[in-house]
């Protein structure tokens, strides 16, 4: 006899609800270490040789649902721990002895079954009940058996199942192949990207049975109606919720699906793992994508394409997932072959859209006035959700229920150019901001910043003035030239009078006219990025740029000696805010760490590098009036013997790139 078979032959059975025990504790969160955002979280139980087990407690608790309302739920949860709906996600490894402590402190016998597992389960302590041993009201039992085949099951009471699996007593075993996390059987097809591994867990509630059973009164079956449709104990939009949401504090697991395009680098698929511990089927499909599905029950199939599945009460299915650009559409390098809507021709209801406004990959566009975007960076959405309609309402009130999004991010991650650029130790030779947003050869050209001095110069004057101090280093010492001599500026920096070391880097101190160019020998710049989400991570930057010998020609002129040596760095917040990053030489200013190693000496052949920015990214996205900016300078020094000339700096591409939340 199947499952649901099982449950329909209570159907006629009314269920008597005793009265309970006190309902655990709430936290400010469900999880309590820190856990990915999104995908599958594992309770790993203890391990002692090829043991693991797992102490749970089963016990009563409420959840949240959007619409406002909480739901009276019974639920396993990690002993010493509280109240958390579905049950903790049990990790193990095919081949171990997997033990199951079960406390019970419900007011009436509870149990847990283990569908699918080819062993015994053997259970001490407890008394026998119709399915399987049960612990009594304040009891305990402990199940014991092997992991013998790799796969994702369910595991559930065993006791009085119409009504205990409907209050919540469920959850997922996972079982992981011997061949290794990264596959979901003992196959080599069944390979996937363990950072995109996802559990969908879906579920019923029919909050009139949950009501009879906190307050003791009695319910028919007969009159099941389910209101709430749940994926991983959550209905939508709280579905998309990150994992251990401070708001949702005991359900702690979302599914939202988040995928990046394949790449020839990274071939690999997601893994979706569904389960459903309802009592009805549930027709479930991805909107505008196929999955394959590797599995059922615990058990590989014949590998098939599928653009909806119905996953019937008790079963489990795995499914793989790849996503492929096959168009990789770009507004500059493949447009679209038709106009794009113009905005104001576009109506979203409620002002409030999921559409970045750009139908490309990656990209963000105009809105109309007043719309609000729940778009990061140009990232696409895709409905993943039950098909039959009632299901997809809180309440019959939609859109809501057994739903949550298939998120797609650019590849490699979300990306943004700068929006503007600053000069704080340089002049504008050429370009925009705008010459930054692509290596397409348009170049943003910055030459060192200039000055004159007032009066002539005598070949032993180690006290000069300037015109302007404007844009030279304000502290520490560092080299100008004027004519055919370098000096080292060694005081009086950020003033218009200056202590120089006359005649460095192997020239000769010389006499000098009224009104000669001091030319600095450095360059120093930052583009501004914005729109960067509080809670972005993996934040990364690049550059790829070059350096030319002539500070006036229309073309890069060839610099392959003495280089001139180039270090990028990323504006820290947290040091000064923005004051910190004002000047060249702020302290504000974070060196990127290798690799690779910086400086970096860079003549006139392009040179591209990437990379990751140290510590959190929340250091270096700035917040209050400054939220959501990043900066990045490139500073670029010629210091070195012999006799270094002035130069120019062109940058091709500045980029910075993230996981937003």
């Amino acid at each position: 006899m199947t499952r649901s078979t099982f449950r329909r032959s209570l159907a006629g059975v009314a269920l008597v609800a005793s009265a309970l025990l006190p309902m655990a504790s709430l936290h400010a969160s469900a999880q309590s270490e820190a856990v990915p955002p999104t995908g599958m979280i594992c309770t790993a139980g203890t391990v002692a040789g090829t043991t693991r087990t797992f102490d749970l407690v089963a016990s009563a608790g409420t959840i949240d649902t959007p619409d406002g309302n909480s739901v009276f739920m019974w639920s396993y949860s990690p002993a010493g721990g509280h109240f958390q709906s579905p049950g903790p996600v049990l990790c193990a490894t095919q081949g171990q002895t997997i033990v199951v402590h079960l406390h019970n402190n419900l007011p009436e016998a509870t149990s847990i079954l283990f569908p699918g597992q080819d062993g015994i389960v053997a259970p001490t302590g407890g008394s026998a009940g119709l399915l399987t041993t049960e612990a009594a009201a304040g009891g305990d039992v402990t199940y014991t058996f092997t992991a013998g085949q790799p796969g994702t099951y369910l595991y559930e009471s065993g006791t009085d199942t119409a009504k205990q699996i409907e209050m919540g007593l469920a959850g997922a075993l996972i079982v992981r192949p011997t061949l290794g996390d990264n596959f979901a059987y003992g196959d080599a097809s069944t390979q996937f990207a363990p950072a995109r591994e996802y559990l969908l867990l879906l579920s019923d509630i029919d909050s009139d049975l949950h009501h009879a059973v906190e307050v003791g009164g009695t319910y028919d079956v007969n009159a099941l109606r389910n209101r709430y449709f749940a994926i991983n104990g959550r209905e939508f939009p709280d579905t998309i919720q990150d994992n251990g949401s401070a708001l949702l504090p005991n359900q702690p697991y979302g599914s939202l699906v988040r995928l990046q395009p394949n790449t020839p680098a990274d071939n690999r698929p997601a893994l979706i793992r569904m389960i459903n511990v309802g009592a009805v089927n549930h027709p479930f499909h991805p909107h505008g994508n196929h999955t394959r599905q590797i599995a059922q029950d615990g058990r590989l199939v014949a590998s098939t394409e599928h653009f909806g599945e119905t996953i019937g009460s008790g079963q489990t299915e795995d499914f793989l997932l790849r996503w492929d650009d096959a168009d990789n559409w770009s507004p500059t390098a493949n447009p679209l072959p038709v106009a794009q809507p113009n905005y104001r021709n576009l109506f979203f209801k409620d002002g409030n859209t999921w559409y970045s406004g750009s139908p490309y990959l990656g990209y963000k566009g105009t809105l109309p006035v007043g719309t609000a975007s729940q778009n990061a960076c140009g990232e696409w959405y895709f409905p993943l959700h039950s098909h039959a309609l009632n299901e997809f309402t809180n309440y019959d009130q939609g859109f809501g229920g057994m739903g949550t999004l298939l998120r797609v991010d650019p590849a490699g991650g979300c990306f943004g150019s700068p929006t503007a650029t600053s000069l704080i130790g340089g002049t504008l030779k050429s370009g925009a901001v705008t010459a930054l947003g692509v290596a397409d050869g348009n170049y943003y050209q910055v030459n060192p910043k200039t000055t004159t001095r007032p009066t002539a110069t005598t070949a032993g004057q180690t006290s000069i003035t300037v015109a302007s101090a404007a844009g030279f280093p304000t502290t520490g010492s560092y080299f100008v030239r004027i004519d055919n001599e370098v000096l080292q500026v060694t005081g009086g920096q950020g003033t218009t009078t200056w202590t120089v070391a006359r005649g460095q880097l192997t020239t000769a101190a010389a006499t000098h006219a009224s009104g000669a160019t001091i030319s600095a020998l450095a360059t120093d710049w930052y583009g501004t990025f914005g729109g960067v989400p509080a809670g972005s991570s993996n934040l990364k930057a690049i550059y790829e740029g070059s350096n030319c010998a002539s500070t006036t020609a229309t073309t890069c002129a060839s610099l392959t000696t003495n280089l001139p040596l180039q270090t990028v760095k990323v504006c820290n917040w947290t040091v000064a805010g923005a004051a910190g990053c004002s000047t060249a030489t702020a302290a504000g200013w974070t060196t990127l760490p290798a690799p690779p190693a910086q400086p970096q000496a860079v003549g006139s052949t392009n040179v591209s590098s990437s990379w990751t920015l140290p510590g959190s990214a929340s250091a270096y996205i700035g917040t209050g009036s400054y939220a959501g900016q990043v900066r990045v300078l490139v500073h670029t020094q010629r210091f070195t013997a012999p006799a270094p000339a002035t130069f120019s700096t062109w940058g091709d591409l500045m980029k910075i790139v993230y996981d937003a939340p």
